[in-house]
């Protein structure tokens, strides 16, 4: 459970857990292009880092590992349903969309 911050770098800069996060990141993309568009600045951000993703997954494996590994249940061995859905829920912060008010 990477808690502290060496932990949370030390699996981040794991060559495996990178690969196993550019391979959810990739999934995610595909689906995420998949989408229809709805015109919305949201929709519209959410595209592109689908496009970018798919154009450049080693740079952005990177970038979404350090986001994946801030969450405390997720470790170098989680099962990959828990690095994908980590993955998935960091989507909209890495694409720079502001959380909206409840």
């Amino acid at each position: 459970m990477p808690a502290e911050l060496t932990a949370i770098a030390d699996l981040a800069a794991h060559p495996g857990f990178i690969l196993r996060v550019r391979a959810a990141i990739v999934k995610a993309a595909v689906a995420v292009a998949n989408e229809n568009d709805a015109g919305t600045n949201v929709s519209t951000l959410r595209h592109a880092l689908a496009t970018n993703v798919l154009l450049d997954s080693q740079t952005y494996a990177m970038r979404f590992a350090w986001a994946v590994a801030t969450n405390p249940s997720v470790e170098l061995n989680s099962p990959s349903g828990d690095i994908e859905y980590t993955a998935n829920s960091m989507w909209n912060a890495v694409a720079g969309i502001a959380p909206t008010a409840p």
